[in-house]
């Protein structure tokens, strides 16, 4: 499992005092809320401490950057977030911690591929798994019989979810 996983994008300066339009990728800024730091790489190795998010206006400060110049040097980066600085409830788990699973037919048991990817869709997350064949998913209870971040994902296969 990562460790650092994405949080979201820096975008345009707002003000002048080192606000940064930030596209969060969390669910929302509140899960954000009590992280310290977040970082420029994916391995943790620059960090950049939060001063403030402000989700009402979609934005972060960062110590350092308190200024639009300074904060403007940040703009379109991708940043990062520690997962152990976000404790989650038992049972929930970090959709990247699900990529690279064998994904199993629940009908007959076989291993019809592996999980390459996640998109998030307007009702429900879609799941893009590869094998012999290539399936789109939707990650409704209809389909998704068991997803465990440790073991498999189980599904329930009908006509229509071949790609």
């Amino acid at each position: 499992m990562k460790r650092f996983l994405e949080a979201g994008r820096l975008n345009s300066p707002r003000g002048l005092k080192g606000e940064l339009r930030f596209e969060c990728w969390c669910d929302s800024f509140d899960f954000l809320s009590g992280v310290k730091y977040l970082y420029l790489d994916g391995k943790g190795q620059r960090p950049l401490e939060v001063k403030a998010f402000r989700e009402t206006v979609g934005t972060v400060i960062f110590v350092g950057y308190e200024d639009r110049n300074s904060a403007s040097a940040l703009v379109g980066r991708t940043v990062y977030f520690d997962r152990e600085d976000i404790p989650l409830p038992e049972g929930v788990f970090y959709n990247d911690d699900l990529i690279g699973l064998p994904v199993t037919d629940e009908e007959t048991g076989d291993i019809i591929g592996k999980l390459v990817r996640i998109e998030e869709g307007r009702a429900s997350n879609i799941y893009f798994v590869e094998g012999e064949k290539k399936y789109i998913i939707p990650a409704v209870k209809e389909f998704i019989v068991k997803a465990d971040p440790r073991s498999v994902i189980i599904v329930r296969l009908m006509d229509g979810l071949e790609a």
